[in-house]
């Protein structure tokens, strides 16, 4: 399969879905969903996004060669779905301890700034909470920060909140 040809096909789940199967049973297909993933052209990388979430959602092992590219992509991402899928991903992994403190800052800042999407930051919440475990001094400040959303934020929001307060209180 040409996984770039497949996603100019259409933004479908049954295009998704079987860029996904394609993977699953050829692993080395990757790294060309990778290149789509990190392209600059906006449609190909929002198709690709899609993929990259469920992936990483399923078998985020197979996401850690890539964390170095997947931070700095997030300094200048091309498309909202690059957030939320990069995010998503993450919140299936065990963030290796020498991407904590940058992967922890990125996802900090997506908590409080209500500009971003309410799936990045109930993500965002997620994957900080897993690092201030790890992390213990960083449980204050999350507690803190997230609780500072639930007055105003979507339900989403204060359903997730409200859960990784109670995680994180333990």
């Amino acid at each position: 399969m040409d996984i770039r040809a497949h996603l100019l096909t259409e933004h479908s789940k049954a295009v998704t879905d079987s860029i996904v199967h394609c993977i699953r049973e050829n692993p080395d297909k990757l790294d060309e969903l990778m290149v789509c993933f990190f392209d600059q052209n906006l449609r190909i990388c929002q198709r690709a996004a899609w993929s990259v979430g469920i992936l990483g959602e399923k078998n985020p092992e197979m996401m850690y060669p890539y964390l170095p590219e997947m931070i700095n992509y997030l300094q200048n991402p091309t498309h909202d779905a690059i957030i939320r899928n990069t995010v998503r991903t993450w919140q299936s992994m065990k963030i290796p301890e020498e991407y904590q403190g940058e992967i922890f800052e990125i996802c900090f800042r997506y908590i409080i700034q209500p500009k971003f999407p309410a799936a990045v930051r109930a993500f965002s919440m997620t994957v900080c909470a897993k690092i201030a475990k790890e992390i213990p001094e960083l449980k204050e400040e999350l507690i803190l920060a997230i609780s500072d959303q639930l007055e105003f934020g979507s339900s989403g929001i204060i359903n997730r909140g409200n859960k990784m307060i109670k995680e994180l209180s333990r």
